[in-house]
């Protein structure tokens, strides 16, 4: 099966040939996956046997590269997906089984518990070990013993209560009366939390008792000065209620670890002070609102929804604020990837925040505030219509059908302010009207304006083109304002993103167009977050709107550097002036970060022309 015979990385490779149709150039498949021309080769002859049983074949079109042919691609796809879970399910298993062991264990008696290859094992160390690293957890060999996980007993049960489901980890029915003690305890005090937040509170009371039950203690040492800490209460009734239940007693170092890990998790705010941090909250949302209204012309002053869902995440986030605690969010980089605009918004609110908390937030942070803006955006975009202003129309088949026609195009775009009929023989008057768009039903041009030809009864195909048109004209549009060729630096070499910084800001700084401090003001919106969204592209940006005029500067970095622990090859360098247009080209840059195909082929684009070029293709799509 697929799953036992493919590589994780031979996995991402199949999916890029299920996603698209197109042939792939070898370079292009070489710098997405960071593989040489004959690992990639190598790979393609592994995939192409276990693609027999689907009666498929990736195959090698000369002069343009490489494409899957035949087979039902669904069914590949379904089983690349299980292979890609395969690996990931493994390396849990594994790690199920070597967390809670008292000592070593042999490659040799996983390989047969498992029964999987030491090959194949290998695989799934890798993968067990990038899984581990985030919690300071590495693997530790001894020489005829085996090996076992290594790192701090903190650290092993943040990486069990993030890597595995309570069933994985515990018995049916294990620490039944944890949840009974600690629901009847916060709504005895009134508290208010999310679900989410609860559940993982049981979750890591449960591992406690485990852990220490197997002769896993925590060792931390017990600090003074917060005995009188509503929290501290809390801790000492679920603790007492746990140990008279299950008739245990728990080291006084457990206590101070729950209560630490309490104050992190719950909005520690008292009573007294809640009026006061709801006004406070309600002040932040309003500077947000109004600075992302003056920054990017984005007005969301509207979207009940995103106020009320702010103010629900905010209020626990202060509580941990005051705390220095900080929830690790699981699909950080998912987050940045697909709403690198709304990131950025993001970002403008955790300065508000910082402002009057004076408390820094991390990408973590940020990243949960950005799915409430990335919705709200969302939200905005769906009440938006295309928009022309004025519309001629030429239709030959009479005066009743073009009167028909003209009813069906107003219905269409309410916001049209002019629309009027023409003859095909009265061209100047079309010109003296000065339309934006002219929807004719038989071909003709008319002084350089966009026509675009329609059937006299304007149906939803011709809606649908109309789409797909307006598209591109925007993109066309947007592309050639905004970059440009003294700003496209087709071999950028640089080995850190501050040298790849360094060099573009002072490419742009050529121009003129930005303060000298530019490069400083992008160095320190760095400092706040990571700009590498994933996909290969950095989006650099200052903290501060500077430049004379907005435009984008392009490097194509000859190889691929880490950007924090991102890998990129493309930096955008965006210098920003105040403009009603600065929305859409934000825009226009998530709809290319998002798009890898795009991606791969832009990281090959030696000259602005060729930039430019695949930037147009498929527009519209």
């Amino acid at each position: 099966m697929i799953q036992v015979n493919l590589t994780e990385k031979e996995t991402n490779l199949l999916k890029l040939f299920l996603d698209n149709e197109q042939p792939l150039a070898l370079k292009q498949l070489m710098l997405s996956l960071d593989v040489s021309d004959k690992t990639l080769r190598s790979m393609v002859r592994k995939i192409n046997v276990s693609l027999r049983q689907f009666a498929a074949e990736i195959e090698l079109i000369r002069g343009r590269g490489y494409v899957l042919e035949g087979g039902d691609k669904p069914a590949i796809k379904r089983a690349a997906e299980e292979a890609g879970a395969s690996e990931q399910a493994l390396a849990v298993q594994v790690f199920r089984l070597m967390i809670d062991l008292p000592g070593y264990v042999t490659m040799e008696n996983i390989s047969e518990r498992f029964y999987i290859s030491k090959s194949k094992l290998n695989g799934v160390l890798g993968k067990m070990k990038e899984q581990m690293k985030p919690f300071g957890l590495t693997l530790k060999a001894k020489p005829h013993h085996g090996m076992r996980i290594a790192g701090e007993e903190l650290g092993k049960r943040l990486a069990i209560a993030s890597l595995l489901h309570e069933d994985q980890y515990l018995r049916p029915c294990e620490f039944q009366a944890v949840e009974r003690i600690v629901v009847g305890e916060f709504q005895a005090r009134s508290i208010r939390c999310s679900d989410i937040v609860l559940e993982n509170l049981i979750f890591h009371i449960k591992i406690m008792l485990r852990r220490c039950a197997i002769g896993h203690v925590i060792l931390l040492e017990r600090s003074g000065g917060y005995e009188d800490n509503p929290d501290f209460h809390l801790t000492d009734a679920i603790l007492g209620g746990l140990e008279r239940e299950l008739k245990l007693t728990l080291p006084v170092s457990e206590k101070t670890y729950l209560y630490s890990y309490l104050i992190g998790q719950i909005s520690s705010i008292k009573q007294d002070t809640l009026k006061d941090t709801r006004v406070k909250i309600e002040m932040i949302i309003d500077a947000f609102l109004q600075k992302i209204e003056q920054v990017y012309d984005v007005s969301l002053w509207d979207d009940s929804r995103l106020r009320s869902g702010l103010v629900f995440h905010l209020e626990p986030l202060i509580g941990r604020l005051h705390n220095d605690v900080h929830l690790k969010n699981p699909i950080l980089r998912e987050i940045k990837q697909q709403f690198p605009f709304a990131f950025n918004l993001a970002v403008l609110l955790a300065e508000e925040i910082q402002r009057i908390y004076q408390k820094k937030l991390i990408d973590d942070d940020i990243a949960y505030l950005t799915m409430h803006i990335g919705l709200a955006l969302e939200r905005d975009v769906q009440r938006g219509n295309i928009h022309f202003d004025r519309i001629a129309i030429v239709c030959t088949t009479g005066q009743g059908t073009a009167e028909l026609l003209k009813f069906k195009i107003e219905h269409t775009f309410p916001n049209a302010h002019y629309v009027k009929t023409f003859s095909l023989f009265n061209k100047e008057e079309v010109v003296k009207f000065v339309p934006d768009i002219v929807f004719s039903t038989v071909p003709v041009e008319i002084g350089g304006i966009p026509v675009e030809i329609i059937s006299p009864f304007f149906t939803d195909e011709d809606k649908a083109k109309l789409t797909v048109y307006q598209k591109r004209r925007e993109k066309e549009r947007l592309i050639g304002r905004y970059f440009s060729e003294d700003l496209f630096y087709g071999a950028l070499s640089a080995g850190t993103k501050h040298e790849a910084i360094h060099k573009m800001c002072a490419r742009i700084a050529e121009t003129g167009i930005t303060p000298p401090d530019f490069e400083e003001l992008c160095l320190i919106r760095e400092n706040l977050g990571s700009t590498a969204f994933g996909n290969l592209i950095a989006l650099v940006h200052p903290i501060e709107l500077c430049s004379a005029v907005t435009k984008v500067g392009v490097g194509i970095l000859k190889k691929q550097i880490d950007w924090e622990g991102v890998p990129v090859k493309v930096v955008f360098v965006i210098a920003q002036a105040k403009s009603s247009e600065a929305r859409d080209l934000l825009l226009l840059i998530q709809e290319i970060v998002h798009d890898s195909s795009l991606m791969i082929r832009l990281c090959e684009a030696e000259s602005f022309g060729e930039f430019k070029r695949i930037l147009l293709k498929d527009a519209g799509r």
